[in-house]
């Protein structure tokens, strides 16, 4: 083998090699998800603090994550629908933070992220309460989408399922 098919084949196994962001989000993340199951939920909230009563109206909530595409690629529309609030994001841009209401009803500093293909949501309180600073992790597990959260060396995962319309 010549030197430079070498040289070439090092190269390019050690760009694929390296840990991968992007600009857009990617085309499996846009459409309507539906909760499925969780793990460990209840001990995710049970860690952060929440009553038994709280606990309880959270596990029985419906939930809905929507991503929509805006005719401006590098930006997006995201919804996280319950049946006790809704929470829309409009013209997200990754890496740029925004100001933005939490399912607390409190301002949180709000920047969503794209890594290894793994999407992260992470929010900063901006007012005080109980609120508090979390990252949460969106990814594809078989027909899932997984929705990673820990806190305190809890962690839950939650699954929704994309519904086909």
């Amino acid at each position: 083998m010549n030197k430079f098919i070498l040289f070439s084949l090092i190269c390019l196994t050690s760009i694929a090699a390296l840990p991968t962001t992007s600009n857009y989000l990617p085309d499996e993340f846009y459409g309507t998800f539906d909760l499925d199951h969780s793990e460990n939920f209840d001990e995710y909230l049970t860690a952060q603090g929440y009553s038994w009563f709280t606990r309880k109206i959270v596990t029985f909530a419906t939930f809905k994550k929507v991503f929509h595409k805006t005719s401006d690629r590098s930006r997006f529309d995201y919804s996280n629908l319950t049946s006790k609030k809704d929470v829309n994001y409009k013209n997200i841009k990754l890496g740029a933070g925004f100001e933005g209401e939490g399912l607390d009803s409190t301002k949180h500093q709000i920047t969503f992220t794209l890594k290894n293909g793994h999407l992260f949501e992470h929010h900063k309180p901006l007012e005080n309460g109980d609120a508090k600073e979390e990252t949460y992790e969106y990814y594809f597990e078989g027909e899932f989408l997984v929705v990673r959260m820990s806190f305190n060396g809890v962690e839950a995962r939650r699954f929704y399922k994309r519904l086909h319309v």
